[in-house]
Formats: structure tokens, C-alpha cells, sequence
């Protein structure tokens, strides 16, 4: 009887931890670092010579149940839709950057969320973006953009 009340002890401490892990909430120096982190990923795979295994580690930083979602562009992606589209373009050769994208400009970090501030040079012009990340412990629960 002993024991079995130890082994249940232990696997309700075992659940409680990995609940305890996955609602974590990052401090603000960890947003902003995981932001940048995303956007050298993402800039990662819009390069000249970027492979299927850029896609996977961006990936591997977004939750299971991760959406992007832009309006402008068609509305929610689902993780699959969206992985399965960069790999796509990245086999038809679409991928052919010189230099990043994007460029982080700014970020206001909020609880469990940070709103960045991104530009990039398209067509000569400085063009700035906003979007918003959002997290579930350390990983990428959602991506908003508010640009055209």
C-alpha cells in the first residue's frame, strides 16, 4: 500500500512539473531574445543555399497547435500548411536572398506576447512591418502581421 502511494505521488508531481513547464512564462530579456532568435531563423531560410532542415529547426521553436495568421495574405495558417508551404517555395527555388529580410527595429514585450517592429528593403524602399508573437513557454504559439 505504502509503495503504490509513493508511485502515485510521484507520477501526480511528474504531471504537475510538466504542466508547470509548458504554462512557463518567459521574462522580458527571453522574449526579445527568442524573437531575434525566430527572425535569424526565418531569415535563415529565405537565403541562397538554405535547405529543408532550416524549415525544420524554425520549426522545431513553434508549438504543435502554432497558427500564423495574415489577413492581407489569405488569413490563418495552420503549422502544416504554413511548414508545408516553405518547403515548397524552398524546392522551387524561390529562396534566393543575398541579404536578411527583415530587420528588427523595435519590440514592446508584453506578458507572454512581444510586438516587433521589423523592415526590410523591397524595391529600393524601406518598408516597415508589424507583427506580434506569441508564446506558450518557450516556443512560438502564434504569429500575427499587420502589413501589406
Amino acid at each position: 500500500m505504502k509503495i503504490a502511494y509513493t508511485l502515485l505521488i510521484l507520477i501526480s508531481f511528474f504531471f504537475i512539473s510538466a504542466k508547470a513547464t509548458e504554462a512557463e512564462t518567459l521574462t522580458a530579456s527571453e522574449l526579445k531574445k527568442a524573437v531575434n532568435f525566430i527572425n535569424e531563423l526565418q531569415n535563415k531560410i529565405l537565403m541562397a543555399g538554405s535547405q529543408v532542415s532550416d524549415v525544420d529547426t524554425l520549426f522545431s521553436h513553434y508549438t504543435e497547435d502554432f497558427v500564423y495568421i495574415h489577413e492581407v495574405y489569405g488569413g490563418t495558417y495552420t503549422r502544416k500548411h504554413l511548414y508545408n508551404n516553405y518547403v515548397k517555395f524552398l524546392k522551387a527555388g524561390n529562396y534566393q536572398r543575398k541579404n536578411d529580410r527583415y530587420k528588427v527595429t523595435a519590440v514592446i514585450v508584453g506578458h507572454n506576447a512581444v510586438s516587433v517592429e521589423r523592415q526590410e528593403i523591397f524595391e529600393g524602399e524601406i518598408v516597415k512591418h508589424l507583427s506580434v508573437f506569441e508564446f506558450k513557454g518557450h516556443k512560438v504559439s502564434k504569429i500575427i502581421e499587420y502589413w501589406k
